[in-house]
């Protein structure tokens, strides 16, 4: 008995469906994990300047808070309160101690506000705290 079988030439052709469907997952991936490190600057923060200043290796995770001119907190673009500033770092030192904290003052601050966040980061149990400054030979921003 013969059977008869069919060979068509259209399904020996490259699949590009499952390429696309996995080039656009990575790319999804990519443009997720650049959000998620994009690091927290207020720009009109001008920081002060120390002969031991330098450029660090930033990293995923560490909190930032930007402290204004005339005193106000920033954290991801948020102002906030002593008491919310307490509370979320009460919250984040619940799940890790080692929590690392970067405090970006400006230069013409009034060091008393610098101290009540240092102050808040003790009361939280929170002890990974760092001064954010510039190279002394970099100029200022205007």
């Amino acid at each position: 008995m013969k059977f008869r079988t069919q060979h068509t030439e259209a399904s020996h052709g490259l699949n590009l469906v499952p390429l696309i469907d996995v080039l656009l997952i990575l790319l999804i991936f990519f443009i997720v994990n650049l959000a998620m490190a994009k690091f927290e600057n207020e720009i009109n923060i001008s920081v002060p300047a120390a002969e031991s200043g330098k450029q660090n290796n930033r990293t995923v995770g560490e909190l930032v808070v930007n402290i204004r001119k005339d005193g106000t907190r920033v954290i991801n673009s948020n102002i906030v309160s002593d008491a919310d500033l307490r509370y979320k770092f009460e919250e984040i030192a619940k799940f890790d101690r080692k929590q690392a904290i970067i405090i970006r003052a400006d230069d013409l601050t009034h060091c008393g506000n610098m101290i009540r966040v240092l102050d808040i980061c003790h009361k939280a149990g929170l002890y990974h705290i760092s001064f954010a400054t510039r190279d002394a030979d970099a100029a200022a921003p205007p």
